[in-house]
């Protein structure tokens, strides 16, 4: 059974709160930190979804060049690294947040992915 980028943001939501939850126990900035980055990446995972999907609407009802295409994914991407340095600058900023716990949030659809890769391999058998 395949997985799409719906389940793969509602895990990633799901895991970000779940440890971020579990390690405010111990740590409560690294879990502030953790849960800025995944909630950031949840946002980009779906600001990706929305222009992919605006792109191939677009491509559906007019013809696209290449040039076009580029430019309409370099301002998507250049879109999403801006969240994310935004994300680490106000970590780094801040005091009660921790640097890496908000970096490897942002790696947190990642994590949602493999997750599910190994999912389906335990339930396919492949």
């Amino acid at each position: 059974m395949m997985f799409n980028e719906v389940d793969v943001v509602r895990t990633t939501a799901v895991l970000t709160f779940l440890l971020a939850a579990g390690i405010a126990v111990v740590k409560p900035q690294a879990a502030l930190g953790l849960l800025l980055g995944g909630l950031m990446s949840v946002l980009t995972l779906r600001l990706m979804i929305i222009d992919a999907t605006r792109l191939l609407q677009l491509a559906r009802t007019v013809r696209l060049s290449k040039r076009d295409v580029s430019r309409f994914n370099r301002k998507s991407f250049l879109k999403r690294c801006a969240l994310y340095a935004a994300t680490l600058g106000a970590a780094a900023a801040s005091p009660h947040l921790n640097y890496l716990a908000a970096f490897f949030g942002l790696l947190m659809p990642r994590l949602a992915i493999v997750y599910h890769m190994l999912q389906g391999r335990i339930k396919g058998g492949t």
